[in-house]
């Protein structure tokens, strides 16, 4: 899987940006016979086998980030994906133009489909990633930083767990996040007791 931080730093330093999302990403894949039948589930009416890569199977993230990667060789310079989040990137509009036709002639050759409603075309800066990125900033989205901000006082090891997680997203904007998270992070240790005073 790719990392986000470097994808994020390609997409920031852009002036235009595009993003697509790929709709039914995993069921856009077809599965060879022999997978079929590691498919399989049974119900109550029988034994059934998907035809398409379903979600929740082990290697399904990786299978499906190589077909996109796939797609995308070769365009590196100006396009990156995370799984069905495709971005477009470039230094100027008649640039830009050229590297939405590429990306688009690649999506149709692949027989994929792209959702347009979750689509943004041409602008300044994007939402990507749950980040703000474009003409030279990567900034966390308001929405992401509000929910830390309200997150309830957690009463467990599980709940400081899940605040961490979500915290630790946005590590990159908080000087020192290890050292300031460091009281917290002992708190979820074996030794501690599961309910938090």
């Amino acid at each position: 899987m790719p990392r986000t931080d470097e994808l994020l730093e390609k997409l920031g330093r852009a002036q235009f940006i595009s993003t697509l999302d790929l709709t039914k990403g995993y069921w856009q894949v077809p599965l060879d016979e022999s997978a079929k039948e590691r498919s399989a589930f049974t119900t109550h009416l029988g034994l059934y086998e998907f035809n398409v890569l379903p979600f929740g199977l082990r290697n399904a993230p990786a299978t499906f980030q190589r077909l996109v990667d796939g797609l995308l060789a070769g365009l590196g310079e100006y396009a990156v994906a995370y799984l069905d989040d495709v971005a477009i990137f470039s230094d100027s509009w008649a640039e830009h133009l050229e590297h939405l036709q590429k990306v688009f002639e690649r999506i149709r050759e692949a027989g994929l489909t792209v959702k347009a409603k979750k689509c943004q075309i041409g602008l300044n800066r994007v939402t990507y990633l749950g980040h703000q990125v474009g003409q030279g900033t990567i900034s966390p989205l308001q929405a992401k930083v509000d929910a830390i901000q309200k997150w309830p006082v957690p009463k467990s090891k599980k709940e400081v767990q899940s605040f961490l997680g979500l915290a630790g997203y946005y590590r990159r904007f908080v000087p020192q996040y290890s050292q300031i998270a460091a009281p917290l992070t002992d708190l979820t240790k074996k030794k501690k007791p599961n309910a938090i005073q």
